[in-house]
């Protein structure tokens, strides 16, 4: 990690967590607001004072009456189109289907197989040893596509497979994580990945630095 980039990160992690405190107040100070404002005379005689109906009760009737036949249309015609639905399916050719590698529902296990295959020739065990993961663990993640990864673990597979900003997030994703604005860890690992820094050690230092639990090695 350079000079510049851990500057880099550090000034993203301030502002960051000045928004959120920022906000946080900006909030708080509306709750207030709401709670305990009196509003002027003016006010509550205009929000006291009856309006006048603009719809007669006739109009009303009316409205109704069309709701009413709109609905029974609706009901008499579902049974028809189930029908017409039923007799037009058919049934679909058995032919085989070829993975699709970029699609948008991709497994977390076959992202990092994926990426671990094309960047770095499958050289699986420089990376989970970067990402501070034992053998064992790593390979129950990739062996089932329905392990369930912590978020911890897959950020730390992003920073070992050196990811952009957006890689990380479709990653995460496929965990069911995101990187949140108002926690400060998250706030950490945005800038690394902004700045570019990718090695565990370096990411502790900002982790220590804000209190944060850093990462420990796994044996």
């Amino acid at each position: 990690m350079t000079p510049t980039q851990h500057k880099q990160a550090e000034v993203s992690i301030q502002a960051a967590i000045a928004r959120e405190a920022e906000r946080k107040a900006r909030l708080l100070e509306e709750l207030q607001i709401a709670h305990n404002v009196e509003h002027p005379a003016f006010v509550m005689a205009a929000i006291m004072q009856p309006c006048e109906c603009l719809v007669t009760e006739e109009q009303v009737n009316e409205h109704e009456d069309a709701s009413s036949r709109s609905m029974r249309k609706r009901r008499s015609a579902a049974p028809r189109r189930k029908a017409e639905k039923l007799l037009s399916f058919e049934m679909p050719e058995n032919k085989p289907r070829k993975p699709n590698l970029h699609a948008a529902n991709l497994s977390f296990a076959a992202r990092v197989i994926i990426w671990v295959r094309d960047r770095y020739a499958n050289n699986a065990p420089a990376i989970y040893k970067a990402a501070y993961l034992s053998r064992k663990t790593y390979s129950a993640i990739i062996s089932d596509e329905n392990h369930v990864v912590s978020k911890r673990t897959a950020i730390q597979l992003a920073f070992a497979l050196r990811l952009t900003r957006e890689e990380a997030d479709l990653l995460l994703h496929a965990a069911g994580y995101h990187l949140s604005r108002s926690v400060v860890e998250d706030m950490i690992f945005d800038a690394c990945l902004e700045a570019n820094i990718y090695n565990l050690e370096d990411v502790n230092q900002f982790l220590r630095a804000h209190e944060c639990r850093p990462f420990i090695p796994q044996t």
